[in-house]
């Protein structure tokens, strides 16, 4: 198994949490709430297939100009579905399709992962790669490529028994191409869950974006998101 040292790790979460301004950028921010619901579907071989919906509405959006009333836009529902293969009982390879409704933004996507869990004493360690293709009408395609690190710790104990509570963070560069322009984009989320079956877990948890470093159009979005899983 790789040996990751934990300082390393810490410093990179730092790194990737500290934001990166420059003068002169133009500067868009939003903000609401982004309920989630995940299906995994345990197949008797060992693979699984997983069906997710997520959907994000927008309570602050600082594109409107003066504010008078209180908001609640439909921003945008994305459904995904995966299959996933396990290699052994901590690496697995997966495959998805993925479909945006978004109002003039409606897009598809193929995406291809890669993900290895460890464990040190009593901290599980997610790591993930990704690569995907998003289509969207009347633009180029969009190849993206992500690397999510993200950490879960019992609150009670070594273990994550039913009925107990946990911490979360994870942090994720993406890097993006499209139509020849370089983009960058960070995701930092913070957040605690409850384990309330051995398949069944709630999770609340606050979702940092930050993109358009590159194209000197910055861009940061905050949800507050509430997200349930299921495993059967």
């Amino acid at each position: 198994m790789l040996f990751f040292d934990m300082r390393a790790i810490l410093i990179f979460l730092g790194v990737c949490w500290f934001p990166i301004y420059s003068k002169g950028q133009s500067q868009t921010f939003f903000s609401g709430v982004f309920p989630e619901v995940s299906l995994t579907r345990k197949l008797s071989n060992e693979n699984r297939i997983n069906f997710k919906i997520e959907n994000q509405f927008i309570l602050f959006d600082n594109r409107v100009g003066e504010i008078k009333e209180a908001q609640f836009t439909h921003y945008r529902t994305d459904l995904m579905a995966f299959h996933d293969w396990r290699i052994n009982s901590t690496n697995s390879m997966a495959i998805g399709v993925f479909y945006r409704f978004q109002e003039g933004a409606d897009a598809k996507r193929i995406i291809q992962q890669y993900a290895l869990i460890q464990r040190l004493r009593n901290l599980r360690l997610s790591h993930r790669f990704r690569t995907d293709q998003t289509f969207t009408k009347q633009e180029k395609i969009e190849v993206r490529f992500r690397y999510r690190l993200s950490f879960e710790l019992p609150l009670n104990g070594m273990t994550l028994d039913p009925g107990e509570h946990y911490l979360m963070i994870s942090n994720e560069p993406i890097f993006s191409l499209q139509n020849k322009e370089f983009e960058l984009e960070n995701r930092l989320v913070f957040g605690m869950g409850k384990l309330y079956s051995n398949g069944q877990k709630l999770e609340w948890s606050m979702d940092y974006r930050t993109d358009g470093f590159i194209q000197n159009d910055l861009r940061t979005r905050l949800w507050f998101k509430i997200g349930y899983f299921q495993s059967f």
